[in-house]
């Protein structure tokens, strides 16, 4: 870098900061995004207490089983070091404080690798210009802004330094080979889905070998093949290991892979082959490694790039699934392929860095195959993106000089192509945490009001109880709650989810949780009004015979239908547990929304599973018996429990939650009113009060009712 770049160089970097950390002002306290950053910290904090070592299996997670963590650490490992570092000027809460701001310094960090890929294959201009369009690009942002701390940030930086240390590697010179290397490894080291983004090295070198024969001459993959001796060796120690032996695996074939096409490529020039054998064989070559792995290839191809998400996991369908075609992030897609085009353009035409110019093609063709696949993978298209985009602007410049008249038409084109991203830049800086206060504030009064569960801190051993959650909210639960869970970020227990919030008995649902050894169950409004189709999903069930959603006028209306009304997920949510006999509300958060029968529901609710109390009582059997309690929850509001019952042979049993002792801050407005209906004329007979104790509740005791204390008219 000369000394003209440097000033502007660093505008940039400090302009990726500034915009990386600005959700540290309009946030105040630290407050973390997304799901996966919430075990991310679990870990961290674990790494931090025992350093170095790391927390391989959690028995917080998957309840009661617990999980073998297949994350590979170094991401945790690295925030954990920094953590100590730091922990002498900043006190107790480096921790938080490092993994809060660790993903916008790896986000500067990589403004300056792309400046230098830029660079490297280009020029100074088209480096700086690329420099500034990461900083302020909107999907770079959004995994590298504060309160992030998730492998992703590092996972793309490390991509990104090999190629970087890949195309210093074409030039000569066995120190980028051996750091490229290193760079691989480490890559490993962060993200058990290296192997995807190693691809473009076996890609680079067939290619490469291709155009050598056609020119009739010989590439030296000596470099490559030094870089992955390196890498190899550095993974061995533990390539064995579960969370690391697919990216060994891929490094071993991918080397083979390589050496395969040096041995062809001069067996080649030696027999003076036409250049189609070396496809041709290499072809073969792939044929056999495809039949050897097929059925684990296979499924990684459905999961990345077939769909096979669709509908469970947002962030892992297909880029336009589900989504608005019609948006900023199209164009940007648009000018993407635009530079891509011109790229491969540039390198086939040849000329000087032609091999530079193929592996960055390589890496952008890559790229946009995964975002394709995958929606998430956008953060690693837009590495990539403000690359080719620059080169578009570069070109275009040159284009305004050479037909003056068409000064306005491409002025124009160059005003979209700068101000594209930052159009969709502050909507993304202000954007809220996914998780919402509600959720902080229920996660916190779980943890303080709930029985405490051991082995928070050394989770090696099966804690007291778990929680029956949807999976998006199990990382919270565990890192702010620190109480177990069924189903987690990790997917894990997401079927028994799915079967428990469907279910339409009762007692299946209690199977469920007696299976996972849950006592309290936490539901969000928003399971209902917005992830019902990602639950059915899971169980291949269709939403809309649970749901009807109607659009008129541009306004959507959802109409819940009879069979979601019987789920356990709406006698919960919605019915406050009436005619449950085992479940009860005990905690409300403060936020109401959506109408269900004219009245909104708080937006996270807490359940707890009881045995119940058993009213038992005589009366004849054309009657039907009503038990109905009124009671107030934390935040006062009223509402009523129900639960009725058929005699039989003159008795009848009535299992109810509630106490009217109240527990959790639920309070009863005096005993349950067990009255008598007869379905013939109906016709209300005598009310009965019977008061149920905690303890009643708890342990499952018959309470035998007294004779009628009054009578009541019929309505």
């Amino acid at each position: 870098m000369n000394r003209r770049d440097a000033a502007p160089l660093a505008i940039a970097v400090m302009l990726s900061l500034a915009i990386r950390l600005a959700p540290a002002l309009y946030r105040g306290d630290i407050i973390f995004d997304g799901y996966d950053e919430y075990y991310h910290l679990r870990r961290i904090f674990y790494t931090f207490h025992h350093f170095p070592h790391t927390l391989w299996f959690d028995s917080y997670i998957n309840y009661p089983h617990g999980l073998e963590i297949s994350w590979p650490p170094l991401f945790d490992i690295a925030v954990a070091a920094l953590a100590h570092v730091a922990a002498p000027l900043i006190g107790e809460g480096s921790v938080e404080t490092v993994a809060a701001v660790i993903s916008p310094i790896l986000g500067g960090i990589l403004v300056v690798v792309v400046y230098a890929i830029a660079k490297e294959v280009f020029d100074g201009r088209t480096a700086l210009i690329s420099a500034l369009l990461l900083a302020v690009c909107p999907y770079s942002v959004i995994r590298t802004s504060f309160g992030s701390p998730d492998h992703h940030s590092l996972e793309v930086l490390l991509f990104s330094l090999i190629v970087l240390l890949l195309l210093y590697t074409l030039r000569g010179g066995y120190i980028w080979s051996i750091c490229a290397g290193i760079a691989v490894a480490a890559l490993a080291y962060t993200w058990a889905g290296a192997p995807i983004y190693l691809l473009i090295i076996p890609s680079f070198a067939v290619l490469r070998a291709i155009l050598s024969l056609r020119g009739g001459s010989a590439f030296d993959y000596r470099p490559l093949l030094m870089s992955l001796a390196v890498a190899s060796a550095l993974v061995l120690p533990f390539g064995f290991s579960s969370w690391l032996h697919i990216s060994f695996l891929a490094i071993l074939i991918i080397t083979a892979t390589v050496l395969v096409t040096a041995i062809a490529q001069q067996l080649a020039l030696r027999k003076n082959l036409p250049w189609i054998v070396l496809p041709a064989s290499l072809t073969a070559f792939a044929i056999i490694i495809i039949l050897i792995n097929h059925s684990r290839l296979q499924s990684a191809m459905v999961y990345l790039i077939g769909g096979g998400m669709t509908g469970k996991i947002a962030e892992a369908e297909p880029l336009f699934v589900n989504t608005d075609p019609f948006t900023l992030l199209t164009l940007w897609i648009l000018l993407y392929i635009l530079g891509a085009a011109l790229l491969l353009h540039e390198t086939i035409t040849g000329g000087v860095k032609r091999d530079a110019r193929l592996l960055l093609l390589i890496w952008a063709v890559l790229a946009l195959a995964l975002t394709f696949g995958q929606k998430r993978f956008i953060y690693v298209s837009s590495t990539v993106g403000p690359i080719l985009m620059a080169l578009l602007l570069i070109r275009a410049i040159i284009w305004i000089r050479s037909y003056p008249s068409r000064r306005f038409i491409a002025g124009a084109a160059l005003a979209i192509m700068i101000a594209l991203p930052i159009m969709d830049l502050p909507g993304i800086v202000s954007s809220e945490p996914a998780i919402t206060q509600d959720w902080v504030e229920s996660l916190e009064w779980l943890r303080n009001s709930t029985p405490q569960t051991g082995h928070f801190e050394e989770p090696f051993q099966i804690p007291e109880y778990g929680v029956m959650c949807w999976w998006d909210y199990g990382n919270w639960i565990v890192y702010i709650g620190e109480r177990p869970v069924v189903a987690n970020n990790f997917q894990t227990g997401v079927v028994e989810g799915s079967r428990f919030f469907l279910s339409e008995e009762e007692e299946s649902a209690v199977r469920i949780l007696n299976d996972r050894r849950a006592r309290y169950v936490i539901t969000d409004l928003t399971m209902i009004y917005g992830k019902l189709q990602a639950i059915c999903s899971w169980l291949g069930e269709d939403p809309s015979t649970y749901q009807m959603i109607d659009a008129k006028d541009g306004v959507m209306t959802v109409h819940n239908l009879e069979r979601l009304n019987r789920t356990i997920l709406a006698g919960l949510h919605l019915d406050d547990c009436s005619y449950m006999e085992h479940f009860r509300l005990i905690h409300e958060s403060r936020s109401f929304a959506g109408p269900y029968g004219g009245k909104p529901a708080a937006m996270v609710k807490i359940f707890e599973y009881v045995p119940g109390a058993v009213i038992r009582g005589r009366a004849n059997d054309d009657r039907i018996i009503v038990a109905v309690l009124n009671l107030s929850s934390n935040l006062g509001r009223s509402f009523q429990y129900v639960n009725y019952a058929v005699p039989r042979n003159g008795s009848y049993e009535i299992r109810v939650p509630y106490s009217t002792e109240g527990a959790y801050g639920i309070k009863a407005a005096g005993p349950y009113q067990v009255v008598e209906i007869t379905p013939s004329t109906d016709g209300w007979g005598a009310v009965a009060l019977v008061n149920i104790t905690e303890k009643d509740v708890m342990e499952g005791r018959i309470v035998e009712l007294g004779p009628p204390v009054s009578a009541v008219p019929e309505p």
